[in-house]
Formats: C-alpha cells, structure tokens, sequence
C-alpha cells in the first residue's frame, strides 16, 4: 500500500484553495522518492457558495492526481470530513495513511514529513500537528481566540484523557489507513455525526476507542496567510464543545 490521500475539505475557500493544493503538489516527488508514496489530493467541496467548486473542477483536469468530491448542498465541516475518509477507503485500496487539514493555508504541507518520520519511530496510528508541542506557534491569532483555545485545551484534556494527545481540535493530522478502518468497522456511518467543528474531537475520541496510539509534532499554524474569512464562531464553537464534552462520553459509554 503505496498511496497518501489527502483531505481537504472546503466551504467557500476561493482564495485559498489553489494555492494549497500547488504546494501539496510541489512535495509530489519527494513524497515518491523519499517514502515511495503516491500523492492522492482529494478536494471535498461542501456545497460552496464562491468559486471554490469551479476551481476545483480546473484544478482536477490540471492534475492528474487531483479529485473533486461535491456536496450540492453545505453540510458542515464533519460531513466533509466524512465524505472525504469514506471516498478514500473506498476508491484507493492501495492508501497507507490519509492526510487530513484545513483548507485554508493556515497548515502547511511541509510538515507532512516530520509526520511521516513520526510516525515511524513511534508507530502511532495518528500523528496530530500539535499547537501545544515544544517548537510550535501560531501567528496572525487574536489574544481572545489564543485564550480560549487554551482553554478548551485545558478541558479536554481534563475530561477525555486521550494518552499523548495535547491538541484535541487541531484538523491536520496523518491517520494509518488500518485505524480508519476500524473506526468504520466499529461505527459504520456514525463515524461522524457532528456537523461542526466539534467534529475533530469526536473522531479523535472515537479512534481512541478503537485502540489508537497518537503522537504529536509541532508546527506553524500562520493565521496571517488565510485570504478567507473564517467560518468559525467563537463562543457558539466554544459552547457547542463543551455540551458536546458532556454528553460523549456518556454517549459511547465509556
């Protein structure tokens, strides 16, 4: 199993979306000679308002790689992400890991490799792109949002107590074919059921369910690159998460 297919899933990201792509594009070869891996990108385009699809549609006949997934009507991030996993289970037998992250250029694919050399000294199931590891940082973030990212760290970490996970909410991450198989095998189409960005919690939790050794790298998360305007709201995200907190563990009754 030679491939990576990478997620990326989109909701009116015209200005963003390109550019992203054509860097995942320019590591295409040192992918192939350093890891022996197919770059697979795969652009779930989530019912977008701008030109986000018709870029996508350009982008799929200039890369031969490249494949557009539609939602005709925006279903929210977790859909997104579901759809983006269940095509790629599907379509590419021949995927080791798949890559999931933001749409936005606020992650960069540089550090897919620091994932991958991750993942082989310690032989996780998934590498997360960790906000809170030694090195890291965040540029163009308020003082607000910084705060109450903090925060939500500091209760997630309280109530789920996922071993070596620090970053519960970050989307970049690189997750081993073989555990995404689980997690469908156990929770078939409930492998996501959130619609919003509690979603990323919700998966990770699910997979530590399921038996998932995580690990975790630093990165530069660059807020200043995003040409979009953000999708997130962040007292409403902030309060879902914590009904959300509540109610999961109870839910998956563990």
């Amino acid at each position: 199993m030679n491939d990576i297919a990478v997620i990326l899933p989109a909701y009116n990201e015209e200005e963003d979306v390109e550019e992203l792509v054509d860097k995942w594009q320019r590591h295409r070869q040192a992918l192939k000679e350093s890891y022996n891996l197919t770059l697979r990108t795969i652009l779930v385009n989530d019912g977008s308002s701008d030109k986000t699809k018709a870029i996508g549609e350009k982008l799929q006949k200039n890369y031969d790689n490249f494949i557009l997934v539609n939602h005709e009507k925006n279903k929210g991030l977790g859909m997104a992400v579901k759809s983006g996993i269940e095509y790629a289970i599907k379509n590419f037998p021949e995927s080791k890991y798949v890559c999931i992250m933001d749409c936005d250029n606020t992650h960069d694919p540089k550090y897919i490799f620091s994932m991958l050399e991750k993942e082989k000294l310690t032989k996780a199931d998934i590498v997360i792109a960790s906000r809170y590891e030694k090195g890291s940082s965040v540029k163009g973030l308020s003082l607000f949002r910084k705060t109450t990212c903090i925060g939500a760290k500091c209760v997630y970490s309280t109530i789920l107590k996922v071993t070596n996970v620090k970053d519960y909410t970050c989307g970049y991450r690189l997750y081993k074919r073989s555990i995404l198989e689980k997690l469908i095998e156990k929770f078939g189409e409930k492998i996501i059921e959130e619609t919003g960005f509690t979603c990323m919690v919700e998966v990770l939790y699910k997979l530590y369910i399921c038996g998932a050794v995580f690990a975790e790298v630093p990165f530069e998360l660059r807020y200043d690159l995003k040409k979009g305007a953000s999708k997130m709201n962040v007292m409403k995200t902030s309060f879902n998460s914590i009904k959300f907190l509540i109610t999961l563990k109870e839910k998956l009754n563990v």
